[in-house]
């Protein structure tokens, strides 16, 4: 008890939101691992993207989405994080984002949840159009097949909903298309 007093004076953001988020996922992270690391981060930055404040800022990095507080916070409590020690417990809300994350990105694959992250903090945070997000996100991560990232990106928009400016769009897209296969029928 004590030793979580101090965790949240000496935390940057809300660690003890982090650590209930990978209980509720029944996941004991290894803060030295490097796929466990890139799994807090790129799951807290979607988490953060769709509402769940968790007080850490995240730039853009070599692997997408990165929050050095968030890295910093995960060692300097090391043994908390390891062992999911937290008195926080996650609402009903954050506990539906948890689920919604977890689900889209195939239960928190490390690569699913990169490209994810990857895009929504591009079109969210940097402003990005749907087109130029995909490809900037393939520019920085060309490692990945178009399939992978495709995949990726669909999931990525199905956690946020379409604004009013993307249904437009895709309304004047598709009226586009009807009108060609209505004149492909006739003739």
């Amino acid at each position: 008890m004590v030793k979580e007093n101090l965790m949240d004076g000496g935390c940057v953001g809300e660690l003890k939101k982090v650590i209930a988020c990978m209980k509720e996922l029944g996941k004991k992270p290894k803060v030295d691992n490097f796929q466990d690391k890139l799994v807090i981060q790129k799951t807290v930055c979607l988490l953060e993207l769709l509402g769940f404040d968790m007080k850490y800022g995240f730039s853009m990095y070599v692997r997408g989405p990165y929050s050095s507080d968030l890295t910093a916070d995960l060692y300097r409590n090391k043994d908390e994080v390891e062992n999911l020690r937290t008195g926080y417990i996650a609402n009903n809300r954050e506990k539906s984002l948890i689920t919604l994350v977890a689900d889209a990105s195939n239960n928190l694959e490390p690569s699913m949840l990169e490209i994810m992250a990857t895009y929504a903090f591009l079109a969210k945070k940097c402003s990005f159009e749907g087109k130029e997000a995909i490809a900037e996100l393939k520019k920085i991560k060309p490692f990945y097949s178009e399939a992978k990232i495709a995949v990726g990106v669909s999931r990525a928009k199905q956690l946020f909903p379409a604004t009013e400016k993307e249904i437009r769009e895709m309304k004047a897209e598709f009226k586009e298309m009807e009108s060609a296969a209505v004149a492909d029928n006739k003739y």
